[in-house]
């Protein structure tokens, strides 16, 4: 609050040295005051308690409101709003409400806006009380009303928020594409390990195929070994035992004649013969080399047909031996084995389905039975993880295969081998393209030739 106190309790004379000094100080500070608010960039005026200017700075005429004298008596309203009709007014509603406070003795401060001309004005009203004066009712409150024009500061700020704004939007942006950066590095590491973890898997995967292969492979020839010593060997044997005595008899006609031990010489050979079938036909049916996946699987299902009478096959095979490509041909047979080897000592079941069949580019092959399938709990991690199963799709996939089986217990067992034929469709066109054109090219020798 602005206090102006005046001292009239002594008085003295007009013509007194000590007077007219101090009337010149007082008349040099008044021009000094004057000088100092006439050079501040904001309007002030004094009011008096109605609310008109009794006195305002110089800041009226550079803003074009008037000259200093013209604008003493006006309304500080009317002075800076003097176009202005409008009841709901925020200057005349700021004003008023600022004259009413200031009454009692306190400041008030409000701020205007126009759109328009886009233009801020702050006004600050302030009391000024005369304290000397005896009488009350006498006593005139007035104010001083400081309006700056603070549009370029507003004008500053509104750009500093929008800045702030865009600069927090950009930070947003770039903490979300940080975010999502990091998050798909996350998940790349996951899936590297991952990666990792599954090639780490496939290597004792292989290691233990590989293992299991030299394993099979030895019992193989252990097999191989013992049923040439105990069945070849044997008969071989036997056949030379009978061949010298045949031999023997020949030298000594009194032993007898030896055509009945060379008969039984000639027998004993073919049953040789047919052992070495039997155990050629273990290693690699002669049917699969001379006819073709397709007839060595139902020549398979019938004989396995016989060994397992009480066990009914059902051979559904709907592809022709053309239409087999070589490359699985090999792998159709053996996994046509094993699975019904599975069948026969696993499942106890009374019937199997077995069906191979093409759709475009794609070989099926599906054995099905309705035994007592796999109980998921107990035998799963024995039977969905055996050696068995595990040679059929690794075989399967080596040949660009998917194997896949389901299993309900005690209501069957489905396994399914399905090869994409694509690329050996590729290689038949590449292979029939190039033979085409050695044929073309030898044609032209033979023609040049001539």
């Amino acid at each position: 609050m602005m206090r102006l106190t005046v001292d009239t309790a002594t008085t003295l004379p007009q013509n007194s040295a000590g007077d007219r000094e101090r009337l010149a100080a007082i008349e040099r500070a008044k021009h000094e005051w004057e000088g100092t608010a006439d050079a501040l960039p904001a309007l002030v005026c004094l009011l008096d308690g109605d609310g008109l200017v009794i006195r305002a700075n110089r800041v009226v005429e550079h803003w074009g409101l008037g000259s200093v004298s013209e604008v003493v008596g006006r309304g500080a309203h009317g002075l800076l709003h003097p176009k202005c009709a409008a009841d709901s007014c925020e200057v005349a509603k700021g004003l008023s409400e600022g004259l009413t406070i200031i009454r009692s003795g306190h400041s008030h401060e409000f701020e205007f806006h126009d759109e328009v001309s886009e233009q801020a004005l702050q006004f600050v009203l302030r009391p000024i009380q005369v304290d000397d004066e005896p009488d009350s009712t006498l006593r005139d409150s007035r104010a001083v009303l400081v309006v700056a024009d603070v549009s370029a500061l507003r004008r500053t700020q509104n750009a500093l928020e929008r800045l702030n704004v865009g600069l927090e939007s950009r930070v947003q942006v770039r903490t979300r594409a940080l975010a999502e950066s990091n998050r798909d590095l996350r998940n790349e590491v996951a899936r590297r390990e991952r990666a990792e973890n599954e090639l780490r898997a496939s290597r004792n995967n292989l290691a233990l195929l590989s293992e299991q292969l030299i394993q099979a492979q030895e019992r193989e020839r252990r097999r191989i070994a013992i049923e040439l010593h105990d069945s070849v060997g044997q008969s071989l044997s036997a056949v030379k035992y009978t061949l010298e005595r045949a031999i023997i008899m020949i030298q000594r006609p009194a032993l007898g004649s030896p055509e009945s031990v060379l008969a039984l010489a000639v027998q004993r050979i073919s049953e040789t013969a047919e052992s070495i079938r039997a155990i050629s036909m273990n290693l690699r049916p002669q049917m699969l080399d001379d006819l073709g996946a397709a007839s060595a699987t139902i020549w398979f299902c019938r004989e396995f047909a016989e060994v397992y009478a009480n066990l009914k096959v059902r051979a559904d095979i709907k592809v022709e031996n053309d239409e087999i490509p070589e490359r699985v041909a090999t792998h159709v047979f053996r996994s046509v084995q094993e699975l019904l080897n599975n069948v026969a000592k696993h499942a106890q079941a009374k019937n199997v389905w077995v069906s191979l069949k093409r759709e475009a580019m794609t070989l099926t092959l599906e054995i099905r039975d309705d035994g007592i399938g796999i109980d998921t709990e107990a035998t799963a991690p024995k039977l969905l993880h055996g050696t068995g199963l595990r040679n059929i799709r690794e075989r399967a996939e080596m040949t660009g295969g998917e194997f896949s089986h389901t299993s309900v217990n005690g209501r069957g067992t489905t396994a399914q081998i399905r090869w994409d034929l694509r690329v050996d469709e590729e290689e038949a066109r590449a292979k029939a393209k190039a033979d085409a054109y050695v044929d073309a090219d030898a044609r032209a020798s033979a023609n040049t030739g001539k």
